[in-house]
């Protein structure tokens, strides 16, 4: 069971607009699963959403550009907890719509042009936002998303 994000949250953690996430909606068909303020995304859509920002709002790459890249982008930021990203960075390639996630101190060579995004500071931003709005400052040593846990019954169905 993982923890799942309601629309708003995405939006407070990312640092989004209402009005950016509806338009980013339109173009980005992984955001189309959120229905009104129901709980829908998990921490890799987190990281894909602030990925998406990085590039769109800090680098101005128009979003229909990043179209192509957003259900493979979604995908590879779900497939990989927070402590593997943070040690990574996303090789974007946007004339062939390739992402490639890599080893933070790994040696990337290509012959076309392409965007580097270390994501060590991608995950720690979300980390920092996530933890401001939960306004417990006993977690901040936590070093991982939120996560449930699960209650256990003890062995013959009584209480323990």
């Amino acid at each position: 069971m993982t923890v799942l994000y309601t629309p708003g949250q995405l939006r407070s953690a990312t640092s989004i607009t209402p009005e950016t996430y509806r338009h980013w909606k339109k173009a980005l068909v992984p955001l189309r699963r959120g229905r009104s303020h129901s709980p829908c995304f998990s921490s890799g859509d987190l990281v894909a959403v602030a990925v998406i920002q990085l590039l769109a709002v800090d680098m101005a790459i128009r979003i229909g550009a990043l179209t192509p890249l957003a259900e493979p982008l979604f995908e590879l930021c779900n497939l990989s907890p927070w402590p593997v990203l943070e040690r990574a960075k996303l090789i974007v390639d946007l004339r062939k719509a390739h992402l490639q996630l890599r080893p933070e101190l790994a040696e990337y060579i290509s012959d076309t042009p392409t965007i580097t995004i270390p994501l060590r500071r991608v995950v720690s931003r979300l980390r920092e936002q996530l933890l401001a709005a939960s306004d417990i400052e006993d977690q901040a040593s936590l070093c991982f998303p939120p996560t449930p846990v699960g209650t256990a019954v003890a062995a013959g169905g009584g209480r323990p």
